[in-house]
């Protein structure tokens, strides 16, 4: 894991230029989640909207409605496919993404439809050019 100007980023995980992550799971699913930057900026999760089991979601499309004490709108899915599973715990305290946005405050798990060509247009981890992105990103914030 790096810190980059305050914000972690984990190296073997993928990113939506809006802020949303993916892990390539073994069985060849793929768990989503909002990253650090994300949770941060929206001052306070107050609320999720989950999507639910089956649901259909699209690269860069809405994956569920978030909102913070800062910010009410559509956290959007990473990658395209299929909703397998959701982190019903949200529900009940969406405060697990502020305390922990890449591990219990996942939000959903996929079964995606195009994963090879979709990953091509995500962020990946270990990328330098991720590190670079997120300290734009960052300067937002300031």
């Amino acid at each position: 894991m790096k810190v980059i100007e305050g914000y972690k980023l984990l190296e073997d995980l993928y990113y939506h230029e809006t802020h949303t992550w993916a892990r390539v799971n073994p069985d060849g699913t793929v768990t989503v989640g909002i990253d650090d930057y994300a949770q941060k900026g929206t001052g306070g999760i107050v609320f999720i909207e989950l999507p639910e089991v089956g649901d259909e979601v699209e690269q860069g499309g809405p994956l569920c409605v978030i909102e913070g004490h800062k910010w009410v709108g559509e956290a959007v899915s990473p990658v395209s496919g299929r909703i397998k599973e959701v982190n019903e715990e949200l529900l009940d305290n969406p405060t697990l993404i502020h305390e922990d946005p890449y591990g219990e405050g996942w939000i959903a798990v996929i079964e995606p439809t195009n994963l090879e060509e979709e990953l091509k247009k995500l962020y990946h981890g270990a990328d330098p050019k991720t590190e670079e992105w997120l300290k734009q990103e960052a300067k937002k914030m300031k």
